[in-house]
């Protein structure tokens, strides 16, 4: 086998694209071409050509994640998850997730945070349940009370914020607002305090 093309990319810096007998392979950084000792011209193994390939592939994988920890912040799960739901497998992944937290695309502190905050400003949420959503981003325990604390969260506030927002919707049926309220991880006391206890069907 021959490397028949090196080709830098204007619309890709630092990116080169490789073909190999005249077959485009895909794109590797400046480093995999030194790396794996890659010339134009130049004959290759069938090991170096794994090798090449395997590089590749790891590039096209990388650049989707920051494509996708672009779009807003991202945990370290939800960027091995949407890689291996792309056919990356878990080992690649671990260490494009980890690669992205080296470089600051990734920072769980500033998901952790922002989350709480937004949910301040926007969708009041229970703290059982802000808990709940940032344990299923994998976030560390110890990083959501944290970053819960920093924020001054009060879940009577955030009680009090939902009952004005959603009290029109649930007119006429107090039992319905009751268990929707429950469902939102507020406790039995803190929303019987604000609507009183469920009411009995009427007969």
């Amino acid at each position: 086998m021959k490397i028949t093309a090196i080709e830098q990319m204007s619309h890709k810096p630092g990116m080169y694209r490789i073909s190999v007998d005249t077959k485009p392979i895909g794109y590797v950084a400046a480093d995999d071409v030194f790396e794996l000792g890659l010339g134009h011209g130049g004959d290759i193994t069938s090991e170096t050509y794994s090798k090449l390939l395997q590089r590749v592939k790891f590039n096209a994988f990388y650049a989707s994640a920051i494509a996708y920890a672009d779009r807003r912040l991202r945990s370290v799960a939800e960027i091995e998850r949407y890689l291996k739901g792309r056919g990356c497998d878990l080992k690649m992944a671990t260490v494009i997730a980890k690669k992205l937290v080296n470089s600051g695309l990734v920072d769980e502190s500033k998901l952790a945070i922002a989350y709480v905050h937004d949910a301040a400003l926007l969708k009041p949420l229970s703290r059982n349940m802000l808990e709940l959503k940032l344990r299923q981003k994998r976030i560390d325990s110890d990083l959501i009370d944290a970053s819960i604390q920093s924020a001054g969260y009060d879940d009577e506030l955030a009680l009090d914020k939902l009952v004005r927002l959603k009290q029109a919707r649930y007119v006429g049926n107090q039992p319905r607002f009751f268990r929707y309220l429950l469902r939102q991880g507020f406790s039995y006391s803190a929303i019987a305090k604000r609507i009183g206890k469920p009411e009995r069907p009427k007969t």
